[in-house]
């Protein structure tokens, strides 16, 4: 009986462990650099919220290096709407 105890016990520590291994946030591309394209090539924006906004609407507001190291250029789509600056200098 202390045996099967100890299995269950052992398997719930297992399943515990691996629970939170699998629940941790990977990076998301809100959290790298956003880029624009301006028709020519891709532009640097800034910060969402202080630097410009995607305001609601069909498209793609910006982008992200997804690969940087092992296809550097190659760029993804990260947020969606209509790119609005906010702070003009």
């Amino acid at each position: 009986m202390n045996k099967i105890k100890a299995a269950f016990i052992a398997t719930a520590i297992l399943l515990g462990v691996g629970g939170a291994f699998a629940m941790k946030p990977c990076l998301q591309c809100e959290n790298s650099q956003q880029y624009i394209w301006n028709g020519t090539g891709y532009v640097a924006v800034g910060v969402w919220g202080v630097d410009y906004d995607c305001l609601p609407s069909a498209g793609v507001c910006t982008y992200y290096q997804y690969d940087p190291f092992g296809n550097p250029g190659a760029m993804a789509p990260c947020r969606t709407g209509s790119y609005t600056p906010l702070n003009v200098k």
